[in-house]
């Protein structure tokens, strides 16, 4: 039996990987991921599936809301310039659990306001995973909890882990051993559409003193399709509010990154298909548009591959929050060690200006779904 050369050095990348004095077996037969070797584990993830030639550093571990160490988040830099980041996660189906490959790109936790920028910056501190898709960070030396938002948060770790050294210090990562990344990553298929106008929610209080993330996701996809003005973001968001039928809670949130009191709109799933539809009419376009319950990943991949967005929405198990984000394109890609498939989304989440690529998983969600464009 032949092995390609890809196979062998995968082979000894995993042997001396397990032979490394940093990586130790714990109860149960888990593995202890040291940051050596979550940077290790980065590195070779980056090297299979970047276009460009980056540097895995920076790692920072990961805690839940319960005070166990879960993963790391590790970043990418090119010519010491921040190119992105990967997070391993060990409560996912897969132990990356998201990842960005694009100049500039900080890590999760440096984007939601300048107090978590800063505080991100120091030593010993922790990225706090709130759910699936937003992280605050944790300095354990001052007793400064940070939110998603960048709110200081009442959060009390309940006990450490039983693995995790000393109560509060959340010293050990412990994975099973067939859960760490195995060399070997090849994409088979992928494709990232640009062209859309993608204002921050902190943008977007600041203008119109509203955010609602359907409605984002709505503006960003109509942007691709019909010529808008983005100065003219306040009149334009509320006309989508409109459309679809978006209603505010009765009571202001707070933006504590940009110090405003704003209204927080809630808006109907199926709604956001014939909003877009008309929104583009108006400045003559025609779209085709739809709306499915519990869509699977190959309509999005259909979409892509049509030249055309959607959006996808969905509720967390975790904390029951929903949100919409607009679906610039997918990846997918399998490992030659053990073949198992793996397909994500590339999504802009409407918090931010960088696009993310998230795993297609929807236990992670209570329901799901999903808003086609068409031309």
């Amino acid at each position: 039996m032949r092995y390609s050369k890809k196979v062998i050095v995968g082979f000894i990348v995993l042997l001396a990987a397990l032979m490394s004095p940093g990586l130790v077996f714990g109860d149960d037969d888990l593995v202890r991921v040291t940051p050596q070797i979550a940077v290790e584990q980065a590195q070779a993830f980056f090297d299979d599936v970047s276009d460009e030639p980056v540097t895995a550093c920076d790692p920072v571990k990961m805690v839940n809301s319960d005070g166990e160490s879960i993963g790391y988040i590790v970043r990418a830099k090119r010519d010491d310039v921040n190119y992105g980041y990967v997070v391993f996660d060990s409560e996912r189906s897969w132990w990356i659990s998201e990842y960005c490959l694009a100049p500039n790109a900080p890590m999760p936790i440096e984007n939601t306001s300048d107090e978590i920028a800063l505080l991100a910056s120091q030593d010993d501190i922790v990225a706090l995973k709130f759910d699936e898709l937003s992280f605050g960070i944790a300095d354990l030396d001052n007793n400064v909890v940070l939110d998603e938002k960048g709110c200081r948060s009442t959060a009390v770790f309940s006990v450490g882990n039983s693995r995790s050294g000393s109560p509060g210090r959340f010293e050990d990562v412990f994975v099973l051993p067939k859960d760490l990344y195995k060399q070997g990553y090849v994409i088979d298929a992928s494709k990232t559409i640009s062209g859309m106008i993608t204002p921050t929610q902190s943008e977007v209080i600041k203008e119109t003193g509203t955010y609602a993330c359907d409605v984002s996701a709505m503006f960003a996809v109509s942007s691709h399709y019909v010529t808008l003005n983005r100065l003219k973001l306040p009149d334009l968001y509320h006309e989508l509010w409109q459309l679809s039928g978006t209603s505010g809670k009765p009571n202001k949130s707070f933006d504590q990154a940009t110090g405003l009191y704003f209204t927080q709109g809630e808006t109907p799933s199926p709604n956001a298909a014939p909003a877009i539809k008309e929104f583009c009419a108006r400045r003559g376009k025609r779209l085709e548009t739809s709306f499915a319950w519990y869509p699977s990943w190959d309509s999005f991949r259909a979409t892509a591959d049509s030249g055309n967005l959607s959006i996808f929405s969905g509720t967390l198990s975790s904390s029951h929050d929903a949100h919409a984000m607009a679906v610039a394109g997918y990846v997918a890609m399998h490992n030659t060690y053990s073949n198992d498939k793996k397909y994500m989304l590339v999504v802009w989440d409407g918090w931010f200006n960088q696009l993310r690529f998230l795993p297609y998983d929807t236990t992670i969600y209570i329901s799901h779904e999903g808003t086609y464009c068409g031309e």
